[in-house]
């Protein structure tokens, strides 16, 4: 086996954006640092300034038009490239075509095919996709060396394309966060969404009135979410949503979560973070990557679509009352995704390792023949 480290080039919606992408980058190098592996890391990123002041990586521009040199250098010479985690193979929501995720993910997974670099899908999510687009990831995901997808959703989509995968839990998982037990007061995360009636929710948020003392604490994931607080704000008055100026970092963003007892979650990872830190929540399914998250809780998962967004305060407070031990099988819950991610990390890194090697194993024989 090789001494040189791992040489690595990961890609995913990272650069400060939106703090769950933030979280599966985080988990992601808590991955990476496991088991005593040297690996050499850079990071394409929405903003590299951002991504190498936070966790001390390099990183490049992922934009077609900036560090595109650099960045071809940078795959040319990684043993794989990463993509994941996220939902980066979907085409439903940001730009279409090239400079749309979807578009920059099969553009980078083409390229790193034309160096002969190992491509990995890393828990990624799989959709929506228009039935056009499925053949163009099907021809991309075939060529992979590794494939390990974060939902069943995801997996039985793949499986519709010819391609099958495994499952592997959120890279967020891998983040060890703190149990919270003080908590009291009701955090909520809502996202912009056709067919969400926010003064439906306020309702429900008044009529929760009384269980949950102080002001309901607004979790904002995107600069976007703010927006959709301060119109909860306008619904409930101003002193009633406590909603920050600016868009939290992610260790800010995890300490809003101190003082929840409980949480209305519409963002995937304000779901997942809840349940990690063993705080009680109830979905508001916008994709079924949210409802099958809170059906892997199994009796503590409570979710609603979005057109009953409305009622899940209320849903949330009957569960409470019903269901005692929230904390204890949550934290039980998180733990296994944590375990289960770090055995999938082991696997995903001795296979890249493999192919390392024997690459290097080929590229010496050819030089002594």
């Amino acid at each position: 086996m090789s001494d040189r480290a791992l040489r690595l080039l990961a890609s995913g919606f990272y650069g400060g954006y939106n703090m769950g992408d933030e979280a599966v980058l985080s988990g992601l190098l808590a991955l990476l640092g496991a088991g005593g592996r040297h690996v050499d890391l850079t990071v394409l990123s929405g903003n590299p300034d951002v991504t190498r002041a936070t966790y001390g990586v390099r990183a490049l521009d992922r934009s077609i038009f900036r560090d595109a040199v650099r960045r071809a250098l940078a795959l040319r010479q990684s043993d794989a490239l990463i993509l994941g985690g996220g939902g980066l193979l979907q085409d439903v929501s940001g730009r279409r075509g090239i400079r749309g995720t979807l578009g920059r993910t099969l553009s980078l997974a083409r390229w790193a095919n034309r160096y002969g670099v190992p491509l990995v899908f890393w828990a990624v999510g799989v959709g929506p996709l228009h039935y056009t687009s499925v053949p163009d990831v099907a021809a991309v995901l075939r060529r992979a060396a590794s494939i390990a997808v974060r939902d069943k959703a995801s997996q039985a989509l793949l499986h519709l394309a010819g391609v099958e995968a495994e499952i592997l839990p959120d890279l967020a998982w891998a983040l060890d966060l703190p149990e919270r037990t003080g908590g009291q007061q009701l955090g909520i995360s809502l996202r912009r969404w056709p067919g969400l009636d926010l003064q439906a929710v306020a309702r429900g948020l008044r009529a929760v009135h009384g269980w949950f003392p102080g002001p309901i604490v607004f979790l904002p994931f995107e600069r976007q979410d703010l927006e959709v607080g301060q119109t909860l704000q306008d619904l409930l008055g101003r002193d009633a949503v406590d909603v920050p100026a600016t868009l939290p970092s992610l260790p800010e963003i995890i300490e809003r979560y101190a003082s929840c007892g409980a949480v209305v979650a519409m963002r995937l990872h304000s779901g997942l973070l809840a349940a990690a830190q063993g705080i009680p929540s109830a979905g508001i399914a916008y994709d079924t990557k949210v409802s099958e998250l809170h059906d892997a809780l199994g009796p503590y998962g409570v979710w609603l679509p979005v057109a009953r967004a409305g009622e899940a305060p209320q849903a949330l407070l009957a569960a409470l009352r019903e269901r005692g031990d929230w904390g204890s099988h949550l934290r039980s819950y998180a733990q296994e995704q944590r375990r289960l991610a770090f055995l999938g990390a082991e696997r995903v890194l001795a296979r890249l390792e493999s192919l390392r090697d024997a690459a290097h194993g080929s590229r010496g024989g050819g030089g002594d023949a």
